[in-house]
């Protein structure tokens, strides 16, 4: 799936971590439902129970586990959706990712299995939406037993303090990331952020998800520059030179969006494609070391518009093989079909 906006990617790739969800169900669930559950068994979803319209949403996630102490093979689902503003219809909106799974479910000759929908959200405005189903259909309360009402379990993180934010260091950097970018004074905040980031430095994939920090911070936001964002990295010690030098300052100084909109502008298109190629290939060969031939050619056939979604690849992707598998899926994609997700 191809996520554009930063404020979705972000979430998706942080709450696709088994470790982040578990430990915000552990910590943001009421106790009466957080005992029902085995969490030991909680798995990520890969899609076998969601259609292809939910499957073109940007941040929905979907979660399963087993209910503790129940013999049956009862399981029981969470459905995360992430929002950066308040949504009126929202409830109407998870609505209809229910019935999508519910109708898979039925197509698979599935138990229907219930499904808590749980929101999360981080912008600016107060959330004054009502959590329930039942609200949106202005309706006297005599006819509460005959129509549909469901309750949707809402985390709302945008106006809390960091000491108000609950977990284990994944959590509280994935949610402190998200109450902070939106807000008038990240840039007052940014260093105190970094630093607790950083605590993940040492822990498995913690640079990995720093690095998914960073694409955040530059991409979700025009509240921090590149200069503040450079001071707080060196502010870390080596640890943030040697980030810096591999993925921020790159990142930051060549692939900037403003910069790219000038070249266009401008009408450089051929010097911008020219300076979008080496872009790409001084990220790739800081992040993975020498790079085999041929691929100076490969990216030289390809659009600027092309490149501008290479170099975001190029700074994110897991591995080379990686990225070498999305730029195979670009050119074999029409150059009238839209950008391979």
């Amino acid at each position: 799936m191809s996520v554009h906006n930063p404020h979705d990617r972000f979430f998706r790739e942080s709450f696709s971590r088994p470790e982040i969800v578990r430990n915000y169900l552990e910590e943001y669930l009421p106790a009466d439902l957080l005992a029902l559950l085995d969490l030991d068994t909680l798995i990520l979803q890969d899609g076998s129970f969601i259609d292809e319209t939910l499957r073109e949403q940007q941040s929905d996630l979907l979660y399963q586990t087993r209910l503790r102490g129940d013999g049956r093979a009862l399981y029981l689902y969470f459905l995360f959706e992430h929002k950066s503003q308040p949504e009126l219809l929202i409830a109407l909106q998870l609505l209809g990712y229910l019935l999508a799974i519910w109708q898979e479910q039925v197509k698979q000759k599935q138990p229907l299995a219930p499904i808590i929908p749980l929101v999360v959200y981080h912008g600016e405005k107060v959330w004054r939406v009502p959590t329930d189903f039942f609200s949106l259909l202005n309706a006297p309360e005599g006819l509460r037993p005959y129509l549909l009402d469901f309750r949707y379990q809402l985390g709302d993180f945008s106006h809390l303090s960091e000491e108000e934010i609950k977990g284990e260091i994944w959590l509280r950097v994935c949610l402190s990331v998200l109450r902070a970018i939106l807000h008038p004074g990240l840039r007052h905040e940014l260093r105190p952020l970094i630093e607790l980031a950083f605590e993940l430095h040492e822990k498995e994939t913690g640079v990995e998800y720093i690095r998914t920090i960073m694409y955040y911070l530059t991409r979700a936001t025009g509240r921090v520059s590149r200069e503040e964002l450079e001071q707080a990295l060196l502010a870390q010690g080596a640890p943030g030179e040697k980030l810096m030098a591999t993925i921020a300052d790159e990142y930051i100084q060549i692939g900037m969006e403003k910069g790219l909109k000038r070249g266009l502008e401008q009408g450089l298109e051929q010097g911008l494609e020219q300076g979008l190629e080496r872009s790409i290939l001084r990220i790739l060969q800081r992040r993975f070391g020498v790079l085999p031939p041929g691929l100076p050619d490969r990216l030289a056939e390809l659009p600027a518009t092309v490149l501008e979604k290479l170099l975001d690849e190029a700074i994110v992707a897991p591995s080379y093989d990686a990225f070498v598998a999305r730029l195979t899926a670009v050119e074999n994609t029409p150059p009238d079909a839209p950008y391979p997700g």
